[in-house]
């Protein structure tokens, strides 16, 4: 039913709609195609032998293929390492861009925070300028986190647009939620971590 709907309503369009979404079709389907092929291929090719790869290519003669190639990247350890760490690092990172980005956004929704325009200003020149591969290092280095895991997790763990995003939800949180909770004896830590981040829970 609803592909004769959809049908209907290509059919309703007029010629030169009719013409454009043919072409747009006709290119994102060229644009699959080719990011998909070399996938393909690839794939394939991990499996025929080396030799015959380089000499004769991509073969279906399936007695020429082999699984040497995977045996020879799991069994090297450093291959095992590589996993742990971007797991490690995803985890890691991850967690830690979450809590810098929704205390960062917590004041910078807050009327009564001064000084709060100064910082937003602040906060919006970085996402359009940056120090630049130089000074990053300069500052890594100085801050000691050289060669460390400090200098993959913390340079890029804030960011402003998801920051921006938290502040603009928590400003449409109606006031009269915290002033209820200080009423009933709860502090700013206990207001923000216990009522407003479950509230939040669709922006993370």
């Amino acid at each position: 039913m609803n592909k004769t709907k959809k049908k209907s309503e290509f059919a309703k369009q007029p010629t030169e709609d009719k013409i454009l979404l043919t072409v747009g079709y006709i290119i994102l389907g060229l644009f699959l195609v080719a990011i998909i092929l070399p996938v393909i291929y690839i794939i394939l090719a991990s499996f025929v032998d080396p030799v015959t790869l380089q000499n004769s290519g991509l073969t279906f003669d399936f007695s020429k293929w082999t699984a040497t190639a995977y045996e020879r990247v799991l069994s090297n350890s450093q291959i095992w390492v590589g996993f742990k760490n971007a797991l490690i690092y995803s985890i890691l990172f991850t967690v830690i861009s979450v809590v810098v980005t929704l205390l960062a956004a917590y004041p910078m929704s807050r009327a009564d925070f001064k000084g709060r325009g100064f910082f937003n200003t602040i906060f919006v020149i970085t996402m359009f300028f940056g120090g630049g591969l130089i000074p990053t290092y300069l500052l890594i280095s100085n801050l000691g986190m050289l060669d460390t895991i400090w200098a993959l997790l913390l340079p890029g763990a804030f960011s402003v647009w998801n920051m921006i995003i938290a502040r603009t939800y928590y400003m449409g949180i109606p006031r009269d939620l915290q002033e209820a909770a200080e009423i009933d004896g709860a502090t700013e830590m206990i207001y923000f971590f216990k009522i407003l981040l479950p509230v939040c829970t669709p922006t993370r």
